[in-house]
């Protein structure tokens, strides 16, 4: 035993300093490359440090193995400073990859250390053992990884694994943890993959009667409280069991006199635990226990007794198709069950009691308080999170911040960021890269801070992330979307184009064009470009987009499409060079106006009237005039009555009085919808011009068209009145 501690304290002839440092450099450089590019300064400074620390220790030993227990790095049986926020940090990155032990050769090169932290920073997380292989593809000759199920351990999945060395990778583990280097939960999951018989052989070998009560009992804890779910309980017992078994007598007595002695567990742990076991798990425990009795406590023997008496009897356990067992505690008998019965009540519970519970009950649910409402709006995560980024922010600003934690704050930001990104809020990434955009200009850590402003918030994956959740989110968070946009719109502008000429969905497609509208400079430039793309939806939008950015300088890439064989691009085309007076336009809206295509016409006549065209009255008139034999024009009649309404003309009026007394057998009913409509629309005519047409509605039996008139003459009677 004492042999085996001095073989294991000489193999540290290694300076703890050193050490160290090259740790802390390692994972400063692994989130270097995590948030900049390879070539940049910052990520090849940090990768040059930790290579020349690195060569230095190979002075000392040719190779360096680091193993990794959740969050802990131990060299060695040695662990490092556990507290240190950094050894964590590099620990629980490399552990959440399936990674257990990572092994530096001399002759490692600066290209390998860039290669490592490529890998154990990608944003897809490969399996281990794919890792691996990536690894020796790409010529890591001098790092080796080690997965838990590598070739170095003898076990897979409770097999031996054959092939495996003699000195096996978890007995370090189980030697730490024996002599109290190691927490019991970091040696659990070894515990769960090793054979109980491989542990009983090591613990034959190591333990003798000078071993303290100490060492004993880090193995039942480990065993018998395991951190894992409950369903993993059942089998840490288990293995517990089996483990006693393969013991030597000697310290067989050992561990069970500790196990029953310490109150490793409380009464109520042994009953779930109970629940978790098999029968045979009971029934060797049984067997186990009658061959000791002497160190069985009064009260686990009583149970024991018990149970061996139930399992002849049946009546105690009653065994589920499971291979579980289920305890009943207490039979309730007949009495009791009367006694609960629901017409019994009242037998032994006063009217006046029972009034006054059913009063408490009534106010048991009543209203939350304000003051409850504003806790769980405080308490709420997105409000923490706020919180928490803007306590990071405020530590940028800090006199004693040191390079170091500016970058591991630097991190954490990138990683809220990303939360954000997920559920949408946009107002906190955006005063998030506010904040960083002053620090990069008159910060301490201008180079840190500016890198990743330039590689975090302008990069692809990031660019594409907010695309998707502009799509996904931004509709319910406008005001934070329009925000970001304004902030990055030289890197968001071409996705946005591009996601706009993707997107399949109506809704998205407008609040994306909604997005580039608010963004306005640079926006026609790029739409003008975008016109030539075969899809009409594309051109639709681009010329949609030139208009609402007040492109009128760009009338001459619109002025082609005005004659666009597709219904919806030409109209576009249309409206646009009427919005920017182009000379053409009523050219091309007298054309449409005259047009066979229904469709066209209909769309001709609306933008007539949005746009008050006067020069196409005529136009419109002679439709408002046309007649065909089977009266089919009718139909057309009310939107060009609208369009002249819109315009208000003089000259339209005699021609809507002809209409409103023409008359008709067969479309009666048709032609009282045109007249309501003709006396809808005289609100923007000269009230001088409408006396006719309003007598005439005064006269009217349709209570709509009486109403409108006696309406527009009182306020013409008001207008008169103050001029004179």
């Amino acid at each position: 035993m004492k042999e085996g501690r001095e073989e294991r304290q000489e193999k540290l002839p290694i300076d703890a300093k050193l050490l160290s440092e090259a740790v802390m450099e390692l994972n400063i450089s692994r989130r270097s490359v995590s948030i900049y590019p390879r070539e940049h300064p910052l990520t090849r400074g940090a990768i040059e440090r930790a290579f020349q620390l690195l060569q230095r220790l190979f002075e000392i030993r040719g190779s360096i193995t680091l193993g990794i227990v959740k969050d802990t790095l131990v060299i060695d049986e040695y662990i490092l400073e556990r507290k240190n926020p950094v050894f964590r940090e590099f620990a629980h990155n490399l552990s959440s990859r399936g990674i257990v032990a990572i092994t530096f050769t001399s002759g490692v090169s600066m290209e390998e250390l860039l290669l490592l932290h490529e890998l154990i920073t990608m944003q897809d997380s490969l399996p281990a053992q794919d890792m691996i292989e990536l690894a020796g593809q790409r010529g890591l000759t001098h790092i080796s990884l080690s997965p838990l199920d590598m070739s170095r351990l003898r076990f897979v999945e409770d097999r031996m694994r054959e092939g495996g060395s003699e000195t096996d990778l978890y007995e370090d583990y189980v030697y730490a943890l024996l002599e109290g280097k190691l927490a019991d939960g970091d040696a659990e999951e070894v515990v769960l993959n090793v054979p109980p018989g491989n542990i009983a052989t090591f613990l034959n070998n190591r333990l003798d009667e000078e071993t303290s009560g100490e060492t004993y009992e880090r193995v039942i804890t480990t065993y018998l409280k395991g951190k894992g779910e409950q369903k993993s309980r059942g089998e840490l017992f288990a293995r517990f069991v089996s483990l006693i078994e393969d013991l030597t007598p000697e310290l067989k007595q050992q561990f069970l006199r500790r196990a029953v002695s310490t109150g490793v567990m409380d009464s109520g742990e042994i009953d779930r635990l109970l629940e978790k076991l098999t029968l045979d798990d009971l029934e060797r425990m049984m067997n186990f226990f009658k061959g000791h009795p002497t160190l069985i406590p009064e009260s686990l023997r009583n149970l024991i007794d018990k149970l061996g008496a139930a399992k002849k009897e049946g009546g105690f356990f009653d065994t589920v198709s499971s291979q579980r067992t289920v305890v009943d505690d207490i039979e309730i008998d007949g009495t009791f069950k009367r006694f609960f019965a629901e017409d019994q009540f009242q037998n032994f519970v006063s009217d006046e009691y029972r009034t006054e519970l059913e009063r408490m009950l009534e106010h048991s649910g009543g209203r939350r308080s304000a003051a409850d409402d504003e806790l769980t709006r405080v308490c709420s995560d997105e409000v923490i999170e706020k919180e928490v980024a803007e306590v990071m922010l405020e530590l940028l600003d800090a006199d004693t911040l040191s390079r170091e934690v500016c970058l591991i704050i630097l991190t954490k930001l990138s990683g809220l960021v990303d939360d954000f990104l997920e559920t949408g809020r946009f107002q906190e990434i955006c005063d998030i890269h506010n904040s960083l955009y002053s620090h990069a200009i008159t910060g301490r850590f201008k180079e840190e801070t500016s890198g990743m402003v330039d590689y975090f918030f302008r990069s692809e994956n990031f660019i594409a992330k907010l695309m998707d959740a502009f799509k996904t989110w931004g509709r319910h968070n406008r005001e934070g979307v329009f925000r970001l946009s304004n902030v990055l719109k030289h890197y968001v502008m071409s996705p946005l184009f591009d996601a706009l000429s993707e997107e399949t969905e109506a809704a998205v497609r407008k609040f994306l064009l909604e997005i580039l509208v608010r963004l306005r400079v640079g926006v026609v430039p790029e739409a003008a470009r975008r016109l030539g793309d075969d899809r009409w939806y594309v051109v639709r939008n681009m010329l949609y987009l030139i208009r609402e950015c007040e492109g009128s300088k760009y009338v001459s890439f619109v002025r082609p499409f005005a004659k666009h064989g597709d219904r919806r691009v030409c109209m576009e085309a249309l409206k646009s060079l009427l919005a920017f007076n182009s000379p053409d336009a009523v050219a091309y809206l007298k054309f449409y106006l005259r047009s066979n295509n229904q469709g066209l016409r209909d769309q001709a006549i609306a933008l007539a009237g949005s746009y008050r065209t006067k020069e196409v009255i005529p136009y419109l008139i002679d439709l408002l005039e046309r007649k065909d034999l089977l009266g089919r024009e009718m139909y057309n009649k009310i939107p060009v009555i609208r369009a002249l309404g819109q315009i208000g003309s003089p000259a339209a009026l005699e021609p809507l009085r002809k209409l409103y007394c023409s008359k008709t057998l067969i479309y009666r009913g048709l032609i009282e919808e045109i007249r309501e409509e003709i006396f809808r629309s005289l609100s923007s005519y000269p009230p001088h011009a409408l006396k006719g047409l309003l007598e005439l509605g005064l006269r009217s039996k349709n209570r709509e068209i009486r109403t409108i008139s006696e309406r527009l003459l009182r306020g013409h009677g008001k207008e008169d009145g103050k001029n004179n």
